[in-house]
């Protein structure tokens, strides 16, 4: 319990769509760019989706990771302050994946990144038609390496600016 506090910031890229060649065999997903390299993530089935952002139009921000984290299921269940035109960075478990964007969403977060409690991809699943940020998901590992401040920066737009060597998420 308690009231989730704010940890860390680093800039964050998210850009969908994927390259094509991935799109057939990835689905519905997206890449989270940290320096050089790509951190495939999962996009939510609500939120905003890569076609209702025009031409490469993008919304930045910086990667605000909220506590409780990873291991006390209520991480992102409580409102949080400091998120405002930040992407939040939150643990998986406690609620809704709904409740947990739309609380980022309404303290000011530009995008939400939902951590897995496992080394696996996951669908973050639900409708709600009043969430306009994007939200995507990461592995638990790849959840632990944005929380260990490897510095990037958040974009979701249509177009990809092509960073090469994809090889982290699958």
């Amino acid at each position: 319990g308690g009231s989730p506090q704010l940890l860390t910031m680093r800039e964050l890229e998210i850009l969908p769509p994927w390259p094509e060649e991935l799109a057939s065999a990835l689905g519905s997903m997206a890449r989270i760019v940290v320096g050089n390299r790509q951190i495939i993530c999962a996009r939510a089935e609500f939120g905003l989706q890569s076609g209702a952002v025009a031409g490469s139009a993008a919304i930045r921000g910086i990667l605000q990771r909220c506590d409780p984290w990873l291991g006390d299921s209520d991480t992102g269940c409580f409102a949080s302050e400091g998120l405002r035109g930040k992407v939040a960075l939150i643990g998986r478990g406690g609620c809704r994946f709904t409740d947990k964007a739309g609380r980022a969403q309404r303290a000011g977060a530009v995008a939400v990144v939902i951590v897995n409690n496992a080394d696996v991809l996951f669908n973050v699943l639900g409708q709600a038609t009043d969430i306009r940020v994007p939200v995507v998901s990461v592995t638990k590992s790849d959840g632990e390496t944005l929380e260990d401040g490897v510095v990037a920066s958040v974009i979701w737009g249509l177009h990809p600016t092509g960073v090469r060597g994809v090889t982290q998420g699958y």
